[in-house]
């Protein structure tokens, strides 16, 4: 959540010594993908992403120091963790996971920035005038996440959410449960399932 009576401070201080983070929306992005890669061995990924976050090689640190140093940047800067209830944050792969109430397990969000980013470009154009090519190393990470929580209904992205959050109701016709189930499937995210007659049996 943004405190618009604050500064945005991006910066990692290590003994005194400050390194300012690079917390561009499309930096951050490089940061996830670099972490779903499987060919990056799992003990570098920390240094590896505090160099994406700072253009620093911090050397001077073991694994299981840089791993600490990393998961504070992560959870203070990127996750989104403290946003409120209902809102999302974002794991280490940069999935984002819808929070329902503190003492609760996170569900998936019904969306992926990896393979919603058609959408997401195209919306913002629409909603708001802004080019996300243009606004490259300039856009801040919580900026943009806030932009996209606040995208207003008519935008393809929160179109295809609507699409993807549909349940069937009462009194639905069958022609509309249809045509529904169908747009589910032409706009599921990979590893999605939809849920098909033996689900709305129930209505």
């Amino acid at each position: 959540m943004l405190d618009l009576s604050r500064k945005l401070t991006d910066k990692l201080v290590i003994d005194d010594k400050e390194y300012a983070l690079d917390l561009s929306f499309n930096n951050v992005l490089k940061l996830f993908e670099m972490w779903r890669d499987e060919d990056v061995p799992e003990f570098v990924k920390p240094h590896f992403g505090i160099r994406i976050l700072t253009g620093e090689t911090l050397e001077d640190f073991t694994v299981e120091e840089m791993a600490e140093i990393f998961n504070e940047v992560f959870e203070e800067h990127i996750s989104l963790s403290e946003v409120e209830d209902n809102h999302v944050e974002y794991d280490l792969a940069g999935n984002p996971m819808k929070t329902t109430a503190s003492d609760e397990p996170k569900e998936k969000a019904p969306y992926d920035i990896r393979y919603d980013g058609d959408y997401i470009y195209a919306s913002f154009l629409q909603a708001y005038g802004i080019d996300l090519f243009d606004v490259q190393g300039k856009l801040h990470w919580k900026k943009f996440n806030a932009l996209l929580s606040g995208l207003p209904e008519g935008t393809k992205f929160m179109e295809v959410v609507k699409i993807r959050k549909w349940k069937p109701q009462k009194g639905d016709s069958t022609e509309y449960k249809e045509e529904m189930r169908k747009l589910q499937k032409d706009y599921a995210l990979p590893n999605d399932t939809i849920v098909d007659e033996e689900y709305e049996e129930e209505f």
